[in-house]
């Protein structure tokens, strides 16, 4: 799912409560629950991944992901700026934090079998589809979040 779909989601919590705590967890949950949405991720071998705890990752799942992480960045940080929400921003970043924490693949972690298990958790709950299914139901649901957005702050 797009980082920027797991953002705003997140976003809207923070809008609408007041509780730190709340946010926090409910951003974060609920990220898991929106990947479980048909959608496409870049190319990379899942199975390998959930069988042996390795990722082969390719050069376009690489870009793939940074662009998507520095879109869902900007996209907290004009938040900010338009809303001044800092509960907006927190669950922003804990929507988008379960995909962040990915990276810590890339680090000594990959050698904890609990991290491996929240990757694996991770990869498993994922609901893939091909990307011209996924990039409809995907601008689809950025569409109602943004209505949603609008109605929270506008109406």
């Amino acid at each position: 799912m797009l980082a920027i779909i797991h953002a705003l989601v997140g976003g809207l919590i923070g809008e609408e409560f007041n509780s730190i705590l709340l946010i926090a967890i409910a951003s974060f949950a609920l990220h898991f629950i929106f990947d479980m949405f048909p959608h496409w991720d870049a190319n990379w071998d899942k199975k390998r991944f959930e069988t042996t705890g390795e990722a082969v990752l390719t050069k376009f799942a690489k870009a793939w992901f940074i662009v998507d992480m520095v879109l869902a960045v900007i996209l907290i940080a004009g938040l900010y700026n338009v809303f001044d929400n800092k509960k907006l921003v927190l669950g922003a970043f804990m929507g988008v934090l379960p995909d962040l924490m990915s990276l810590g693949y890339k680090t000594k972690l990959k050698k904890s079998k609990h991290f491996v298990g929240f990757l694996k958790f991770h990869s498993r709950i994922q609901k893939h589809t091909d990307w011209k299914k996924s990039m409809i139901t995907q601008a689809i649901i950025i569409g109602l979040l943004a209505i949603l957005f609008v109605i929270v702050y506008f109406v």
